[in-house]
């Protein structure tokens, strides 16, 4: 993630970093003037980014219809551990 110290530079921690920052460490990045100056509001903006997430290929791109199933379809044996006792 991206974060705005209080003087106006930004630096990229991940948000486990961030939770675990002291404020020793926050004066400290402040005091030596780490991180950058980022002027462009869209920086390492998504909008920018035009490469897609590769999709699943054995995804189904169709929902089954699971209203019109037979009971037999619905319950089947290799679903559970046991047989239930046949009268």
């Amino acid at each position: 993630m991206l974060y705005q110290l209080p003087n106006g530079r930004v630096i990229e921690i991940s948000t486990e970093q961030f939770f675990q920052m002291t404020d020793d460490e926050l004066e400290y990045l402040i005091a030596y003037n780490f991180g950058d100056n980022v002027e462009d509001p869209w920086f390492r903006s998504v909008i920018h980014n035009t490469s897609r997430p590769s999709v699943e290929e054995d995804a189904p791109e169709v929902l089954p219809d699971l209203t019109n199933i037979s009971k037999e379809e619905k319950i089947s044996y290799t679903d559970i551990d046991y047989k239930p006792e046949e009268d």
